[in-house]
Formats: C-alpha cells, structure tokens, sequence
C-alpha cells in the first residue's frame, strides 16, 4: 500500500506543463526520477521478500503434504482396525449366541445340568464371551475416535495450506504490480527528461546561431580596419589559465579561413583574446591541450561549433582555423554559456 501510494503521489507530481524546458524542470524531472529509481529499489526488495515468504510458505505446504501423506496412511490403517474390531465383535457375538443362544442364564443352566462342573465351566466361558465382546466393543469406539480425530486435523491442514499459499501468492501479485507501475513511471519520467534536455540544447544551439549571426551582421554594418587580435570565443572554466596567466604560445600556421564573415566580438571577448594568447590566434599551450585565440580545449570548440552550426568545424585544431572562425565558435559559445567559460579570467566581471 505505501508503494502504490508512492507511485500515485509521484505520477500527479508529473502533472506539468508542456512549455519549453528550462533548467528548473530538468532539474525537477531529475528528481523525480532519482524518487522513482529509489521507489523501484524498495519495491524489488519488497518483491523479493514476498518470494521469499512464498518459498517459506511453499516448503511448509510440502512438509504438510508429508504429514498429510502420513495422516492419510494412519487414517487408511484406523479404517482397517476398525474393519478388523468390527469382524471380531461379529464373530464373538455369533459363537456367543452359537453356544448360548438358548436365552438360558447361566445359572439357570446350572440347575438343569447334569453335571455341576459342566454348568461351572459354561458359566465361565459366558463371562468370558461377555467381556470379550465388551472389550471389543470399546476397541472399536477407540479406533472410531482416533479416524475421526485424524480425519479432523487433515482437513485442517489442508485448509491451512491452501489459505497460506492464497495469501502469499496476492502479496506477491501486489508487489509485481507495484513494480510494474514503477517501471512504467521510471520509463515516462527518463523520457519526459530526454526530451527537455533535447530541448534545452536545441533552444540554446539556436540561440547560439541567433547570436553568430547578429554578430555577423553587425560586423557587416560596421566593418573594422584590418584585423587585430580582437579576442572572440572561450574555454571551459575548467580549461581556462586565468587572469593575466595565458599560456606561453607556440605559434603555428592558421589554416586558410573558411568563414568569410568575421562576427563581431562584445568586449568581454576582446578582453578574453587578449588575456588568453595575446591576440595570438595560432597560440598553443605549452602542453597542448589549449589553442588558438581563445584558448579552446577541443572538446569545447567541437560543442560550440555544433551549436554555431558548423559541423565542418568538428574535430579541427582551434588554432589551425581561421580568425573568423574562431571568432564564430567564441561567439556561439559566449551566447551558450555567458562569462562561465572563462572563470578565473581577468576578464570575468
């Protein structure tokens, strides 16, 4: 009951809004499906509890289904007793009626006899007739007793055995079900965060293009004089070197410009040109994992050239393309990910 509980507390939780994905949602459908995989481990513990509880119950319903084999067999043998004591009340009450079926008493017959000891003797056998059947008698109440009290216990164990595996066999159901709905829960809130993280990236690869090309445009209507290290673009906070602490740059040979318009930059990243390399757009760090003007590690140069829209960009050496496009991927990921890039620079306000 508290997992059904859990799941349908959780599945009006997921009662949102279709709008478009911030980071406040994403954030929320992360912990509802933390929640649900939580909920889903206590439900498969409880699972297995009731399995657990239906291997305990299923090996007491075969230790009774041997001591109903064994009650069975006493019961076959108590009929048979009784079988056997009610022949041998028969038969003693025959041979009596046989000897003294007369409705002569006993000592009647001795005042008739011809002889005394003879009527002493028949006397003795009466007596002897008449407990015996008595005897005989009783043996069979016994035996009758002792059926009926086996007959009575194995109609309780089989109704014992039947209630436990009933009730174990509906937890059991009940826990798979709770399961089940779990999963299913677990499988809309994945889905419902792949496709707000799918969104979220789509809004900001846009807004990335957006923000290249109104810094194209922009550079298009007011054209500067010949290219200066203006700084554009940036590098993860992780990879940035700092203020005023930029590698020490080898230079190399940038490879032809493939973008013939070069955006231009907001002052935030001249200033980022300029602390990062000098204005030096074939600059590599001394260890080689930072190129070009501003620095790019490669794996945050092909993010943002994706966002820019320039796949053709993907896997290039940042220090091997052109200004123009090492001013087109800072801009784009300037518009993604604001000033963070660049935490530790002089440059961050």
């Amino acid at each position: 009951m508290v997992l059904l509980t859990l799941v349908a507390s959780t599945f009006v939780s997921m009662a949102r809004g279709t709008g478009p994905a911030g980071a406040d949602q994403i954030a929320d459908l992360r912990t509802e499906a933390t929640t649900v995989s939580q909920q889903l481990i206590h439900g498969q513990l409880q699972v297995e509890a009731y399995q657990q509880q239906v291997s305990v119950a299923s090996a007491r319903v075969a230790a009774d289904a041997r001591a109903i084999a064994q009650l069975g067999a006493q019961v076959g043998q108590d009929q048979q007793q009784i079988s056997a004591r009610s022949d041998q009340v028969r038969s003693l009450a025959v041979r009596s009626y046989m000897d003294y079926g007369t409705g002569v008493s006993s000592a009647d017959a001795a005042l008739f006899s011809s002889s005394q000891e003879h009527a002493q003797v028949a006397s003795e056998y009466s007596a002897i007739a008449v407990g015996n059947i008595t005897t005989a008698v009783a043996e069979l109440r016994t035996a009758q007793r002792t059926f009926q009290a086996h007959q009575a216990a194995l109609q309780r164990q089989q109704g014992q055995d039947r209630a436990d595996q009933n009730h174990q066999a509906t937890f059991l159901e009940q826990a798979n079900t709770t399961q089940h709905q779990l999963q299913a829960l677990q499988a809309r809130v994945t889905g419902q965060l792949a496709a707000a993280v799918a969104q979220q990236s789509a809004a900001q690869s846009a807004a990335a293009a957006a923000a290249v090309a109104a810094a194209q445009r922009s550079a298009t209507k007011a054209p500067t004089g010949p290219p200066t290290k203006s700084p554009a673009s940036t590098v993860p906070a992780s990879t940035s070197t700092g203020a005023g602490s930029g590698p020490a740059p080898t230079t190399t040979t940038p490879a032809a410009p493939t973008n013939t318009t070069d955006p231009a930059l907001n002052p935030f990243l001249q200033c980022v040109v300029q602390a990062e390399s000098g204005g030096n757009y074939a600059a590599v760090s001394p260890d080689g994992l930072y190129m070009g003007a501003f620095q790019f590690a490669q794996s945050t140069w092909d993010t943002a050239a994706s966002a820019a829209g320039r796949p053709d960009l993907v896997g290039v050496p940042p220090n091997r393309a052109s200004k123009a496009d090492q001013d087109t991927v800072a801009v784009a990921l300037y518009a993604l990910d604001g000033q963070r890039p660049w935490l530790g620079d002089r440059c961050v306000t």
